[in-house]
């Protein structure tokens, strides 16, 4: 989009970019469907943002939801004093066990997922 021609449209731009794609890569895009339903999330949006455009006073609220109902007040930005306050605050000894043993736990049922997917591989082939 930034290099948006004078009298270009969204389609113009699009073309030109599938283009670049098929010349860099040898291969047809073929995620365009997924690209225009992303193209506008909340993700990709702060890729492309002007940076020249100076400092502004206030920064932009997103709606958690994406959805724009215009008359409902957006959410506001955290304040100083709780973001200070948020970055202090540390974990006990109980919190910091608890994260290691979730983590712990997560780890231990992705290598049981890992093995009853082996097993069932393991039976299908058996039975070829």
């Amino acid at each position: 989009m930034r290099a948006q021609k004078s009298g270009q449209n969204d389609d113009d731009v699009m073309k030109a970019a599938l283009d670049i794609y098929y010349n860099d890569h040898i291969i047809k895009f073929s995620l365009e469907h997924a690209w225009r339903e992303l193209r506008h999330d909340m993700k990709w949006c702060s890729t492309y943002q002007a940076k020249d455009t100076g400092k502004e006073k206030r920064k932009q609220v997103y709606s958690i939801d994406g959805e724009d109902d215009g008359g409902e007040p957006e959410a506001r930005a955290v304040g100083v004093k709780a973001a200070k306050a948020a970055s202090k605050k540390k974990k006990t000894g109980k919190e910091e066990d608890l994260s290691v043993l979730q983590s712990m736990f997560e780890i231990k049922e992705k290598i049981a997922n890992r093995k009853v997917l082996e097993c069932l591989l393991a039976k299908k082939r058996a039975t070829l």
